[in-house]
């Protein structure tokens, strides 16, 4: 008889300790996680997969759901100057043939003294899902070797509908299946408000901006971000970061790219929804400004950023010949950025584009991921910057809806873009001092153009046309500044 599908039980104390089993996974761990959308360090060889620390969460007699956090090293023969990563990697121990895992939570099954071990991604199993959850609800967090785990609970503003976090509520969850860099449950119960729990799977030393600006604009009282209602911090070693957040999840609404791209195929006005969308963006840098401060963009910062943006020119322009050929106007533009006035550094966004926006019927416009461009270093993400670069972000998003539907459907809609991109800056410049058009504004524009067509001349060629003619405006010979059309 196959004991191990005989009951449903794991006695744990007929099994080696958990540490030993979890060193055990490491194996197909190594074959499992580059086959995730969210594992950013692909190389053509297996990587090495190590314990850096883990927690339990939760001990149950049917199965254990343990809190992984696995180090990520390139293979020996491409590891030269390789620091390693961290990934959180919550899993679920049972034993084969139980439980209820979803489709594509199976990691692998140990053969171990004892009987084998069937061992699952947590996140792709309800009561994986449920004892993540948990730890936010109880707040009592989780101590493992070279893992701690600590929680806290954001009091909710008054006007939200109540948590679903209340003790005793009976909580349903599920995986959302479109992310990429992260992993994000919804968290259901009768008579509550719904959540949305994010677990960060590449983890950095330094605090998540995605829970840290979140959190001052839901203190703040903004409207323009989902209430964040509690978040965790792991410790691993000297490693001290964000693991989850869980935030108010908005259902039934649509990102702003989809609204826009839907209004410019059927050529329908956008300048309306447009206008309050630059009003928003400068609602939450002003409300950033006033929780967290703001500093001068000194001579040595200007500096720093330009010489960013001059290295990136240079990258592309060896790599993308369309892009060489504007080299000249595009350095000149940069040299003029550096002589002009800057508004004061602030936190901000970050990554902002149509895609982190929702139109929501209750609150408007409503922003998310916080958390900056996830390949950036998140020292770097977690610095003042300007909130010129999300003025730039939005406007080469919409620039890019126009683009779209001229790959896509064949239809012109620059006429579209250009009025849209004028009520933007409109909107925002309205409520951020009236500096809506600068050479900074058109420096921190062609920057963004530039890595896009970088990006385009990689992945999907058939698009670079959209940046390449954004540079060329940008930088055309007597153009007004920073005219959008």
């Amino acid at each position: 008889m196959d004991d191990d599908r005989s009951s449903a039980a794991l006695d744990l104390t007929a099994l080696p300790p958990l540490e030993e089993i979890l060193e055990l996974a490491t194996a197909q761990l190594a074959a499992w996680m580059p086959a995730q959308r969210w594992f950013a360090h692909r190389r053509p060889a297996a990587p090495e997969v190590s314990v850096a620390g883990w927690a339990p969460l939760r001990i149950a007699a049917e199965h254990a759901v343990v809190l992984l956090v696995a180090e990520v090293r390139r293979a020996p023969e491409e590891a030269a100057g390789d620091s390693g990563a961290l990934y959180q990697v919550p899993l679920v121990l049972r034993r084969p043939g139980t439980g209820a895992p979803e489709e594509g939570a199976e990691v692998g099954v140990l053969a171990v003294p004892g009987g084998r071990l069937q061992v699952d991604d947590a996140t792709r199993d309800p009561e994986g899902r449920e004892a993540l959850v948990a730890a936010l609800v109880a707040g009592d967090g989780a101590a493992g070797p070279q893992l701690g785990v600590s929680t806290r609970r954001a009091p909710q503003p008054s006007a939200r509908q109540p948590s679903p976090f209340a003790p005793g509520r009976a909580m349903r969850t599920r995986l959302l299946t479109w992310e990429q860099s992260n992993t994000s449950l919804i968290v259901e119960a009768d008579g509550a408000a719904p959540l949305i729990v994010k677990l960060f799977r590449v983890l950095q030393d330094g605090e998540n901006p995605d829970v840290v600006l979140q959190e001052a604009l839901t203190a703040q009282g903004s409207s323009r971000v989902p209430a964040v209602v509690g978040s965790a911090r792991l410790r691993i070693g000297a490693v001290r970061t964000h693991g989850l957040v869980a935030q108010e999840f908005l259902p039934e609404v649509e990102d702003a790219w989809r609204v826009a791209l839907r209004l410019a195929r059927a050529g329908e006005d956008f300048t309306g929804p447009a206008r309050s969308l630059g009003a928003a963006l400068a609602e939450v840098h002003r409300d950033l400004a006033a929780a967290l401060g703001t500093m001068p963009a000194d001579e040595r910062t200007v500096g720093a950023v330009l010489a960013q943006m001059r290295g990136r020119l240079d990258l592309v322009c060896a790599e993308v010949e369309q892009v060489a050929v504007h080299r000249d106007r595009l350095a000149a533009l940069l040299d003029a950025a550096a002589e002009a006035p800057w508004p004061p550094l602030q936190r901000i966004h970050g990554d902002l584009h149509l895609g982190q926006v929702l139109a929501s019927p209750e609150h408007g416009w409503v922003l998310l991921d916080f958390e900056g461009e996830p390949l950036r270093p998140l020292a770097e993400r977690s610095l003042p910057d300007s909130p010129l670069r999300d003025v730039a972000g939005m406007l080469r998003s919409l620039d890019y809806v126009a683009g779209a539907v001229a790959l896509e459907h064949g239809a012109a809609a620059s006429a579209w873009a250009a009025s849209a991109r004028r009520a933007f800056l409109a909107g925002w410049g309205a409520g951020a001092d009236g500096t809506a058009r600068s050479a900074v504004l058109d420096a921190f524009e062609a920057d963004k153009a530039v890595y896009e067509a970088l990006y385009e001349s990689r992945h999907r060629p058939a698009w670079l046309p959209i940046p390449l003619g954004a540079l060329e405006r940008i930088s055309a010979p007597g153009a007004p500044e920073g005219s959008p059309d």
